[in-house]
């Protein structure tokens, strides 16, 4: 029986060697792959384009994928104007708009797969990251309480800190890269003529609305070259009205698209968004009325302290949750008020292609709506109020999650 249990004790630092062997080796194998990777990044060459020629050369792909379906707009846009309010045989009106919101979706997932989500991949990325090295540094520290000082075969005090102290590194250069992309947003944000803030960003990058205004944005930047090319193949055709009238109907259609992305947005807050938000508001309301309770009827000094304490953390909830809810509002009047502009650009546009008028003419209220975009841009962007505080901040954080989620 003596013998079983050397044995199996034996056994038992055996496989507990094995595991921190495993682990070890696990560790510097991920390790050994991670800096190989950095090493291959530094080796890759910038693009030898300047900023306006690699812009230039990204928007003409763009237009060759976006033509076709542009296309089809116009043909659908030339059927809704022709067809019936109802049918019983053929496509209606409803019918056919069905076809171009289709058709609209489509160019929209076009746009948002033009790199306009990277930003906040690579920002998730790097903060999962993050956190996964914080959760290895605190991993690391409890074994390095009963590390070795030396050891060949298990991890010594001393590689537990070279190991700490190399993620810790990670860390830093990995906020340094996030401070570096949302410098990045800015830029582009600034490219179209809204200048925005870090802090600004920062409320963007938290909001449950931050992406459809950031995609907004940079789609109507998008939308603005879409115009210009459209100008161009207009000049390059101005004898043939036939074809001058096909290419303001592109512009015709763009603006269509404009209309309906903002509605969309518009839909989203009141749908989606501000009902979320109103039973969020509830239950916080609801728990501090409850909690109250409880704290009057408890004769515990230290316990209805305690509950004083959750009424304090559950009416920050319920405040911010009222600011989410106000600056949700802010945002969709101002999208309303982009809208308006739009709406009459397009009504404009509608007459004036219904129209048998001089291509010249046509050239030139393609070129007056470049303003308008400009115009539209930095009107549906709302006036972001920075965080007063991490706390607030990180309330927001936490109620976006929650909007996510239900």
């Amino acid at each position: 029986m003596h013998k079983i249990l050397i044995f199996l004790a034996t056994a038992s630092l055996l496989q507990a060697d094995w595991k921190s062997d495993m682990l070890k080796q696990g560790t510097e194998l991920y390790e050994t792959t991670r800096n190989k990777t950095v090493e291959l990044y530094k080796e890759l060459k910038p693009s030898e384009l300047s900023k306006e020629e690699s812009k230039a050369e990204h928007m003409n792909t763009l237009w060759d994928e976006l033509l076709p379906d542009l296309e089809k707009g116009l043909e659908y846009t030339d059927k809704l104007e022709k067809a019936p309010d109802s049918s019983w045989i053929g496509s209606d009106k409803k019918d056919i708009q069905e076809d171009l919101d289709k058709v609209f979706n489509k160019i929209i997932d076009t746009l948002i797969e033009d790199d306009f989500l990277s930003y906040k991949k690579e920002i998730n990325s790097l903060r999962q990251d993050i956190a996964a090295n914080k959760n290895t540094i605190a991993f690391y520290r409890e074994k390095k309480i009963s590390a070795p000082l030396q050891s060949k075969i298990k991890t010594t005090k001393s590689e537990y800190a070279e190991k700490i102290e190399s993620l810790q590194e990670e860390n830093k250069s990995n906020e340094l890269r996030i401070g570096q992309v949302k410098q990045k947003l800015i830029q582009q944000f600034s490219d179209i003529g809204v200048n925005l803030t870090p802090e600004q960003i920062n409320v963007l990058l938290t909001r449950v609305d931050g992406d459809d205004i950031i995609q907004m944005a940079l789609m109507m930047d998008v939308l603005k070259h879409i115009t210009q090319q459209i100008m161009v193949l207009m000049k390059e055709n101005s004898e043939d009205l036939n074809y001058a009238k096909k290419y303001y109907g592109l512009h015709l259609v763009s603006l269509e698209l404009v209309v309906y992305i903002q509605q969309n947005y518009i839909n989203k807050v009141d749908n989606l968004y501000i009902p979320k938000i109103d039973n969020i508001m509830f239950e916080a309301k609801k728990m501090v009325a409850e909690t109250k309770r409880l704290a009057a009827s408890e004769a515990s000094e230290r316990r209805r302290s305690i509950y004083e304490k959750n009424v304090q953390a559950q009416e920050l909830t319920a405040h911010v949750a009222e600011l989410y809810r106000q600056d949700l509002i802010t945002s969709k009047v101002s999208m309303i008020n982009a809208q308006k502009i739009t709406k009459k650009n397009l009504q404009l546009a509608r007459n004036t292609y219904k129209t048998v008028v001089l291509s010249a003419d046509l050239y030139e209220l393609i070129s007056e709506s470049q303003h308008m975009f400009s115009e539209v841009s930095k009107i549906q962007v709302p006036n972001i109020v920075p965080f007063e505080n991490m706390q607030i901040q990180k309330k927001y954080y936490e109620l976006t999650k929650l909007i996510e989620k239900k």
